[in-house]
């Protein structure tokens, strides 16, 4: 009796052992179950609906063309994909595996609808369209932030002159200012300020980022005038109606270049039909009505 309750016992914990192992997942199942996770969450911090369908692949050419690209175009890519606004998942390897993905999908279409030779060029096409992607972006982003600083430096003005120091009339224009990519930027101004970083040293780091003109000269005043200990609140004020002149200078600057540019469908498309309306019936009349 000893034996068989023994054996009982010994079945027993190797049927627990054996149903453990085999319902509970492998070290290697864990890791891939974490990965897909991982993978799910960074898909949905991606609001491109074409990004999104394409990230599932994106990652699965991953290992492959991490060895492609040359130092200086990754460090060039690496300081343009967050100044574009591209998700924070989204790295240079991410960017040369699209950049296969893109030129392979180019590839197949071209060659299955018009063959060989427009396959190559759409594959062309395909390969280069990230990185143009990126750069567009990035230039549509800063056009944005230049769009929204007058209006930013106008609150932050009179945040200044109600009395609030620099960081607190940021941080009222994080607060008040709309969504966009300068909101973006002043939070990270506050946040460089707030983990040790001098006014200045921020200020010069936003300048840095951004590199346009009217966000070099509002920094660069901005800096000269914390060096020479001037009032803030004057210098804000002075830069905000230089900033609303600039954009009225802007505005009419793009109201000229409109003009301009509708000229040529003007005397292309429009011009010949209002001729064609105008003669078409005296032409008509003297071809079949003998004469006027």
């Amino acid at each position: 009796m000893i034996i068989f309750y023994l054996a009982a016992l010994i079945f027993a914990f190797g049927a627990a052992f054996v149903a453990v192992h085999a319902l509970s997942p492998s070290a290697s199942q864990v890791y891939e179950l974490r990965q897909r996770a991982a993978s799910r969450a960074e898909t949905h911090t991606i609001q491109s609906p074409l990004l999104r369908l394409l990230w599932p692949v994106i990652n699965a050419v991953l290992p492959l063309t991490k060895r492609f690209g040359s130092a200086e175009y990754r460090a060039k890519r690496a300081a343009e994909i967050p100044l574009a606004g591209l998700p924070r998942v989204m790295t240079v390897d991410h960017l040369v595996s699209m950049k296969f993905v893109m030129a392979a999908i180019g590839l197949l279409v071209g060659y299955a609808y018009s063959g060989p030779v427009i396959g190559l060029v759409a594959g062309g096409l395909g390969f280069m369209l990230p990185d143009r992607m990126v750069v567009e972006q990035k230039r549509a982003r800063e056009q944005k932030i230049i769009r929204a600083l007058p209006s930013a430096v106008d609150m932050l003005t009179l945040a200044v002159e109600a009395g609030l120091d620099f960081v607190a009339g940021l941080q009222r224009v994080v607060d008040k200012a709309a969504d966009g990519p300068l909101r973006e930027e002043v939070a990270t101004i506050i946040n460089d300020i707030r983990l040790g970083d001098s006014r200045a040293g921020a200020l010069r780091s936003f300048g840095k980022r951004i590199s346009v003109p009217e966000v070099a000269s509002f920094v660069g005043v901005l800096i000269q005038a914390d060096r020479l200990g001037a009032s803030i609140g004057d210098v804000l004020r002075s830069q905000a109606d230089r900033m609303r002149t600039e954009r009225f200078q802007r505005a009419e600057k793009a109201g000229a270049a409109a003009s301009q540019k509708l000229l040529i469908p003007l005397a292309v498309f429009i011009f010949p039909a209002v001729i064609l309306v105008l003669i078409g019936p005296v032409v008509l009349s003297f071809i079949y009505g003998g004469g006027f």
